[in-house]
């Protein structure tokens, strides 16, 4: 039983997006957030038209025509998780996808991050060894132990929404970061 039905298949409610982008070099940037819905057996051009609705949320508009050599790494980032959001599935499983962004770059994503969320309100888990970020993108962190993983803690993330990067150095963000370090050990 998932999501109350019985039958279901995880790969049929979730969608994933992994650390890297695994966009394909030989498609457009249109061609490689289709992709989804081309295996889903969406009709090529229906698909394409939902992906341009969608460019200009994901900062790709004038883009559609280009090959993933031609991004940055943020702009490949922001294909990845358009092609994740247009797999249409109602739970979106992000493992670390700003992880092997710099840290400027890193900000602006989780900022646009939160914009994209507000505009799906999809259930997103996000997997992230970084407590600031953690606590930024989410309402609620679960910190797991090393092998075997478990939880060690779960934690409500009882800060305001809309958020920007001020809340970084308010003192409930600070002490929600402190209790997940004292976990840590850190």
């Amino acid at each position: 039983v998932l999501g109350g039905r019985e039958g279901v298949r995880p790969q049929d409610i979730v969608s994933y997006m992994p650390q890297k982008d695994y966009l394909l070099p030989w498609r457009t940037v249109l061609d490689n957030v289709i992709l989804a819905r081309e295996v889903a057996g969406v009709n090529r051009n229906e698909a394409k038209s939902e992906a341009r609705e969608l460019m200009p949320l994901f900062g790709l508009t004038g883009f559609e025509n280009s090959f993933p050599s031609e991004l940055s790494g943020g702009m490949r980032q922001r294909a990845a998780l358009m092609r994740t959001a247009l797999a249409r599935r109602s739970v979106w499983l992000l493992d670390e996808p700003f992880g092997a962004l710099d840290a400027i770059t890193r900000s602006k994503m989780q900022q646009w991050l939160l914009e994209v969320w507000n505009s799906f309100r999809q259930t997103v888990f996000f997997v992230t060894h970084d407590i600031d970020e953690a606590l930024f993108l989410s309402d609620r962190v679960y910190v797991l132990t090393p092998r075997p993983s478990r939880v060690s803690l779960h934690l409500e993330v009882d800060l305001p929404r809309s958020r920007s990067a001020e809340i970084l150095t308010e003192p409930r963000f600070l002490l929600l970061k402190r209790r997940v370090m004292d976990v840590l050990e850190l």
